[in-house]
C-alpha cells in the first residue's frame, strides 16, 4: 500500500510548478573559535579579515552578474545593498579597531560585534528593520564562511537534481545561489512575497511557497513533492493521477513560455483592435539590455533611487547624475522614458544620517516628494541633471507620493526655477518636460480631478495604494494574505482615477505589481487603463493577456467587479474569467 497523499495550503510567492524530491535545509549553529592573540598577530588577523571581505565582494559580484542576466533590477539592487554594507564602517574600520581592542581572533570579534548589532535590530519590530537584519546576518554568514570555510549545509550546487528545498526561512544568498537544474522550488515557514529572498526567486523563475509548517512535514519525511507556486498548494506523496495531472500542466506551462518567446514582437492589441502600450519598470542599467527583445515600448518607470544604492557619491553630483541619465536615455531613444525623481524613505532607505531621522514608522514618514521638498538642493541637483540629459531623448518626469495639490505646485515651481537657472547659464536642456503624479495614497485619489488639472499624466502605484488604503504593511509577511489588490476599495479607486484623468485628456499608467499579473489585465482594461508598466521579464506575458482580451468582455468584467462587495468575490470572478481563457488555451495545445 502506497503512502497517503497529503495537501497543504501555503502562500504563493513565486509562480511555477515543480515536481521533485524534498531537501530539508538544516541550518546548524556555527561554532565560533575563541582564543587570545598577541600584539604581533594583530596585523595578520586584520589582513585575514580584509581577505575575507575581498572574497565576499567577489562572491556578490558574481551573483549580481548572474541576476543581471535574468533582468531583475530589484534582485540586482538587493546585492548592491549587500556590497554597500561591505563598505560600512561597521564592517571595515570599526571591526579592525575592535580586533586591536579585544585582542582575540577575528571570528570571535566579528561574532561579538554582530551579536550586539542583531540585539539592537531585533528590539525593533518594524518589518523594514527585520529585513535589514536578515541581510546583515546573511552577509555575516558569507564573511565567516571565508574566515572559517566550514559549510553549514550542503551547497545548493551539490544538491540532487530536481530538489525541493524546505527551510524555516531563507536569506537572499540562498535563493541567489540556486540554479533551476538542481533547485526546483522553495518552501518556507516564514518569509513572504516582499522578502528579498522572494524577490530573487521570482527574478530567477523558481517557484516559491511560504507559510508552510516545515517542522510537521520533516517528521513525515515525504519521498516526493509537488509545489504549485501559483495556488500555493504543496502536495506530498502524490498519487499517480495527481502526478500525471501536474506533469501535463508543467508541460503546458513550458510550451506556453516557448510560445511567448516567439510572440514578443507582436503588438499589444485587444481582440477587437484596441492598441495598448506596455512599458518596462527599470532600476538598473542592465534592465535596458533586453527591452527590445522583450517588446517593450519604452520605460514607464525609471527608479532613480536604486541607481544610487550602488554609488552614494552620485547623490550630490550633478555631473555624475547627468552621465547616468544620459546613458540610459540614449539606450532607450527614441522610445519614451519616464524618470521618477528620488523616492527615498519607507522601505527604500539610503544611509544619509545627516539628512534622515530615525522614524517609528518610516512608511508614514518623510519619504518621496516630502523628502525632496524638505531637501530642495538635492531635488534641484537631480532636476538639473534630468533636464540637461533630456535634450537627448523622449523624457518625462514623475513625482512620487503626491498627496496634496500644494506639493505638486511647489515641485513645478522648483522645476521652472531650475529651467531658468540653466537658461541663464547658457546650458543645453529640454524645457517644459511632461510632469506626472504618482497616485499612491487615498488622498491623491480623492483629489485626482484637481491633480489632473496641474499635471500632464498620472501613474497609479498599486503596491503603495493597497498598503495605504487597507492600512497594511506590505512588507509584513503575517499580513501578506490580506494585502491584496482585488479589494473593492482599490478597484473603485482605480476607476475613479481613470475617469477623472480621461475627463482632462490625460493618460493613466498602472505601474504596480498587478500590471504584471495576467489575472488583472482584463479588469484593468475594462476600467479604462490603456498603459501598463511592469518588470521587463513580464512584458511578453502582459502583451499576450491583452491580445487574448476583447474590450467588450473587459468592460463587462469590470462592471461586475465594481458591483461586488468583497475582495473574495472579486478574486473569484477574476480567477474564473482567467481559467476560462486558460482552459481554452490548454485545449488548443493538447
Amino acid at each position: 500500500m502506497g503512502l497517503q497523499e497529503i495537501r497543504i495550503q501555503g502562500s504563493p510567492v513565486s509562480e511555477g510548478i515543480a515536481i521533485g524530491i524534498p531537501f530539508f535545509l538544516d541550518v546548524k549553529e556555527r561554532k565560533i573559535p575563541i582564543f587570545p592573540i598577541t600584539i604581533g598577530e594583530v596585523d595578520e588577523e586584520i589582513a585575514r579579515y580584509r581577505r575575507a571581505l575581498f572574497s565576499s565582494r567577489e562572491d556578490l559580484q558574481r551573483i549580481q552578474q548572474d541576476l543581471a542576466s535574468v533582468g531583475s533590477s530589484e534582485a540586482v539592487m538587493i546585492i548592491d545593498a549587500h556590497l554597500l554594507m561591505l563598505e560600512d564602517p561597521l564592517m571595515t574600520t570599526d571591526m579592525e579597531e575592535k580586533i586591536r581592542e579585544m585582542m582575540q581572533n577575528t571570528e570571535a570579534v566579528f561574532h561579538s560585534v554582530l551579536a550586539e548589532y542583531a540585539k539592537r535590530f531585533s528590539e525593533n519590530r518594524d518589518q523594514y528593520f527585520r529585513q535589514r537584519l536578515l541581510d546583515v546576518m546573511d552577509l555575516a554568514k558569507r564573511i565567516l564562511g571565508h574566515l572559517s570555510p566550514i559549510p553549514s549545509h550542503l551547497p545548493f550546487s551539490e544538491l540532487p537534481m530536481h530538489s525541493i528545498v524546505f527551510a524555516k526561512e531563507l536569506v537572499p544568498s540562498d535563493t541567489a545561489s540556486a540554479h533551476g537544474s538542481r533547485v526546483s522550488a522553495f518552501v518556507t515557514q516564514g518569509g513572504g512575497g516582499n522578502s528579498h529572498a522572494a524577490l530573487i526567486a521570482r527574478a530567477k523563475g523558481i517557484p516559491f511557497v511560504a507559510s508552510v509548517d516545515i517542522f510537521q512535514l520533516q517528521q513525515n519525511r515525504p519521498n516526493y513533492v509537488i509545489v504549485d507556486g501559483k495556488t500555493g498548494e504543496v502536495i506530498f506523496n502524490p498519487v499517480p493521477e495527481t502526478l500525471e495531472k501536474y506533469r501535463h500542466r508543467k508541460t503546458c506551462l513550458k510550451t506556453s513560455q516557448q510560445l511567448l518567446q516567439k510572440e514578443v514582437h507582436y503588438d499589444a492589441e485587444t481582440m477587437d483592435g484596441c492598441q495598448v502600450q506596455v512599458f518596462a519598470n527599470v532600476g538598473h542599467l542592465s534592465d535596458l539590455d533586453n527591452l527590445e527583445q522583450l517588446g517593450a515600448e519604452g520605460v514607464g518607470l525609471l527608479r532613480t533611487e536604486y541607481l544610487f544604492f550602488q554609488n552614494r557619491a552620485l547623490f550630490s553630483s550633478e555631473q555624475e547624475q547627468y552621465n547616468a541619465y544620459l546613458e540610459m536615455i540614449k539606450k532607450v531613444a527614441p522610445l519614451p522614458i519616464v524618470i521618477r525623481v528620488f523616492d527615498i524613505g519607507g522601505d527604500k532607505q539610503l544611509d544619509l544620517s545627516e539628512l534622515t531621522l530615525k522614524e517609528a514608522n518610516p512608511v508614514l514618514g518623510c519619504r518621496g516628494i516630502r523628502f525632496l521638498l524638505r531637501h530642495k538642493e538635492i531635488f534641484k541637483t537631480q532636476l538639473r541633471a534630468i533636464l540637461r540629459a533630456a535634450a537627448h531623448g523622449n523624457v518625462r518626469i514623475l513625482l512620487p507620493l503626491i498627496s496634496d495639490v500644494g506639493e505638486l505646485t511647489e515641485a513645478r515651481k522648483l522645476i521652472t526655477e531650475v529651467e531658468e537657472g540653466l537658461h541663464a547659464q547658457g546650458l543645453q536642456f529640454f524645457p517644459h518636460l511632461p510632469i506626472g503624479c504618482m497616485i499612491e495614497v487615498p488622498s491623491a485619489v480623492l483629489i485626482c480631478d484637481a491633480l489632473a488639472q496641474h499635471c500632464d499624466f498620472l501613474s497609479i502605484g498599486t503596491n503603495d495604494l493597497v498598503q495605504y488604503t487597507l492600512g497594511i504593511d506590505r512588507n509584513n509577511p503575517v499580513m501578506s494574505d490580506c494585502c491584496y489588490p482585488a479589494h473593492p476599495s482599490v478597484i473603485r479607486m482605480i476607476k475613479m482615477v481613470v475617469t477623472e484623468a480621461k475627463r482632462y485628456g490625460l493618460h493613466v499608467t498602472i505601474c504596480g505589481e498587478i500590471a504584471s499579473n495576467p489575472l488583472f489585465i482584463a479588469l484593468l482594461l475594462g476600467l479604462g487603463v490603456d498603459e501598463f508598466s511592469c518588470s521587463p521579464r513580464y512584458i511578453p506575458l502582459v502583451k499576450r493577456a491583452i491580445r487574448q482580451t476583447s474590450l467588450l468582455s473587459a468592460y463587462e468584467l469590470a462592471s461586475r467587479a465594481l458591483s461586488l462587495h468583497s475582495s473574495a468575490e472579486i478574486s473569484q470572478l477574476l480567477i474564473e474569467a482567467y481559467n476560462k481563457n486558460a482552459t481554452a488555451i490548454d485545449e488548443t495545445m493538447a
